[in-house]
């Protein structure tokens, strides 16, 4: 796993990655009322990015931290934080090596950050440092995507753009076919921002990424195998009415799961 470019401007990730926020943090409300502890408050955000659900999450009264492999995103989060008086800890750190103080009611780990475990050990041994630090009957929510057709597994393309104030950032997701490797199950992925400010474009390469494609039946597996989680729920959005299926043509999916 490698900081990719886009990662170290942290405004405009923050720009471009605004959408949903509001309906992804009612969902993960949703699940801690359905599924989660009493009164559960205590939230670990794992791959924060420039903190929009961390510190949306603050706002509605939880206590949060977060961890991020980027320096610059989490300088970014506690300016925010101080500039808004909101109470959070935000840390540099890794998911492969989470190294995080506390307990908590529970964690999330959303927009694909979770693929950046490349194997299955390291998923394993992800899930089971994650459990270490929730209290019993506290919840792990991970979201990731699942291609809707085999024959485009890693030749997806997304994009999508977000403006604030006079900065339009275009956000694009590519995957390049060519470097699939079928044994490991991973391929290379790319963000690229594309930013119109001040009447100037500029672009913004994030640089090749490699990441894991986890099949659903194989991450099922995974975490039962950890021995530390069961599966609560598994969501094709950030809708508990909607469950993960074939019909849906769902591209993520949400996967809510409980430290028994």
């Amino acid at each position: 796993m490698r900081n990719s470019d886009v990662y170290r401007h942290p405004q405009y990730y923050a720009i471009g990655y605004r959408w949903n926020t509001e309906a992804e943090c009612d969902f993960l409300e949703a699940c801690l009322k359905r599924f989660g502890p009493p009164q559960a408050r205590r939230l670990l955000d794992i791959g924060c990015g420039a903190g929009r659900h961390l510190l949306a999450l603050a706002k509605r009264g939880h206590e949060m931290t977060g961890i991020d492999l980027s320096p610059e995103m989490i300088g970014f989060v506690q300016d925010t934080a101080r500039q808004e008086h909101l109470s959070v800890t935000a840390a540099v750190g890794d998911l492969r090596h989470l190294a995080v103080t506390g307990t908590f009611d529970a964690a999330y780990c959303f927009m694909d950050t979770f693929r950046f475990l490349l194997t299955n050990d390291e998923i394993l041994a992800h899930l089971r440092a994650v459990a270490e630090r929730l209290v019993l009957g506290g919840l792990y929510l991970a979201d990731f995507w699942v291609p809707s057709r085999w024959d485009q597994i890693g030749s997806e393309i997304h994009q999508w753009e977000q403006t604030e104030g006079g900065t339009t950032v275009r956000v694009f997701y590519l995957q390049h076919p060519e470097s699939a490797d079928p044994v490991a199950q991973t391929f290379e992925d790319e963000l690229v921002f594309e930013v119109v400010e001040d009447g100037q474009t500029q672009t913004i390469r994030g640089g090749r990424t490699r990441t894991r494609l986890l099949l659903p039946q194989e991450f099922r597996a995974l975490v039962s195998a950890s021995g530390v989680f069961e599966t609560a729920g598994t969501y094709g959005d950030f809708d508990l009415s909607g469950p993960f299926e074939r019909d849906t043509l769902s591209w993520r999916m949400i996967s809510v799961l409980k430290k028994p």
